[in-house]
């Protein structure tokens, strides 16, 4: 008699613990992610133009060239 009784506390643990950890094994979980990215943004003027590299898209940039001189104008929308 005690050797089944050991027998059912086992098979009930053992259900147990299947019913708790298998009981999401293989549905889909949404994992949502909040975060902050800075902006950032660089402007490269070279001898082939004006190169910008941005995470920021609300802005419009032009590069006006004089002579010798070159002048960048960044206006932000």
């Amino acid at each position: 008699m005690q050797k089944f009784r050991t027998i059912l506390i086992v098979a009930f643990f053992l259900s147990l613990s299947s019913l708790l950890f298998g009981a999401t094994f293989g549905e889909p979980v949404v994992l949502y992610l909040h975060a902050y990215i800075p902006e950032r943004t660089t402007f490269i003027a070279t001898d082939d133009g004006l190169f910008v590299e941005s995470n920021v898209y609300n802005f419009t940039c032009s590069m006006i060239e004089q002579g010798w001189e070159r002048m960048v104008m960044v206006v932000a929308n």
